[in-house]
């Protein structure tokens, strides 16, 4: 005689707990009329402080010359990005590797998804287009993080030797306050890259890393690396890539300012980068040209002329980006013809 199925057989399985009213809300009509609200309140507080015509005019003051250099600048260091990004691969166990051009390609296509407001889709597009060649997708994602980590201590390293410069800030507690930030995120960002190489050499640092509290468990589920050579060579690549991107804001404020030199943008952009890391804004509009507007404030760079900075800066990136566009484009119409570029396409 068959049994009656049990409230925990296959044909009668436990509902899952019914959502919180405060979640229903936020993930229907009133959470979207909310983040849409937060979204516009720096582009509201923007066009309430600045004239935008004036804006305008400096952004057309820049020249071709400069948005050119700027563009540069900006490709060089999604290019120096993908050999950080074949670096760490390798540290972490990938063998077989695409050719340089490849991993640029894509880069790029990671950077064409990364206009999406989440802003960390193209790194999801990144770890699975060489999840193989990685071992697995988890592995290629841990990767990117560690990546992650790699450019931020890298941006921290900049902004370290940029305030050994005798380049004054106006506000002393605002200087005071980045510089502890840009400490914590370069101590936080060398332990995630150490503390997993040093368990694995001495077993015995796994029972004091377990008591530390939130940072502990996060450490201990990152994989080492089979060298400490790859990590500290991406790092050093770090400081390219966020170096460049220094260099590109310098080339656009530059003809606008002379009070923006290299030593002012080399200390102020990496705050600026830092506090726009994660944005909580779709594209960081708004939340990326109030920092612009206040942080270069500080160096006595006028508003008008931060936020043509800013927004230069911003196409900039939307011009390499759209590259990254153009190759998913061909790369679909090459798979459409029976002829993928890439064999895991196949």
């Amino acid at each position: 005689m068959a049994s009656l199925p049990t409230a925990t057989s296959p044909i009668d399985p436990p509902s899952a707990p019914a959502p919180s009213a405060a979640r229903r809300a936020w993930e229907g009509w009133p959470g979207r009329v909310l983040r849409l609200c937060i979204a516009a309140l720096p582009l509201y507080w923007l066009f309430r402080r600045l004239d935008w015509r004036e804006v305008l005019h400096e952004a057309s003051a820049v020249g071709p010359s400069g948005i050119g250099l700027a563009f540069a600048c900006v490709f060089a260091s999604v290019a120096i990005g993908a050999v950080r990004w074949g670096v760490m691969l390798r540290a972490y166990g990938a063998t077989e590797l695409p050719p340089l051009s490849t991993m640029l390609r894509h880069n790029l296509v990671g950077l064409w998804f990364n206009l999406l407001p989440s802003g960390v889709a193209g790194d999801a597009v990144r770890g699975h287009r060489v999840r193989r060649q990685a071992g697995g997708l988890a592995t290629s994602y841990t990767v990117l993080f560690v990546e992650r980590v790699s450019g931020l201590l890298g941006l921290c390293l900049i902004a370290g030797v940029s305030m050994l410069s005798p380049v004054s800030i106006r506000s002393h507690a605002v200087s005071w306050t980045l510089g502890f930030g840009l400490l914590g995120a370069a101590g936080l960002s060398a332990l995630v890259l150490l503390v997993p190489f040093a368990m694995a050499r001495h077993p015995s640092l796994r029972a004091y890393v377990e008591r530390v509290p939130v940072l502990g468990p996060m450490l201990l589920k990152i994989p080492p690396p089979r060298s400490l050579g790859g990590p500290l060579l991406s790092v050093l690549l770090s400081v390219f890539t966020q170096g460049a991107l220094v260099v590109c804001v310098y080339f656009l404020l530059r003809p606008l300012s002379p009070v923006a030199t290299f030593g002012v943008c080399a200390r102020v952009m990496p705050a600026i980068i830092l506090v726009t890391y994660i944005p909580i804004t779709p594209g960081g509009l708004g939340q990326r040209e109030a920092a612009f507007t206040g942080l270069f404030g500080l160096a006595n760079v006028p508003g008008t002329m931060a936020v043509a900075a800013s927004l230069l800066f911003f196409a900039e990136i939307v011009a390499v980006s759209v590259l990254g566009g153009l190759c998913l484009t061909a790369e679909r119409l090459a798979a459409a013809r029976g002829r993928p570029w890439d064999r895991d396409q196949k």
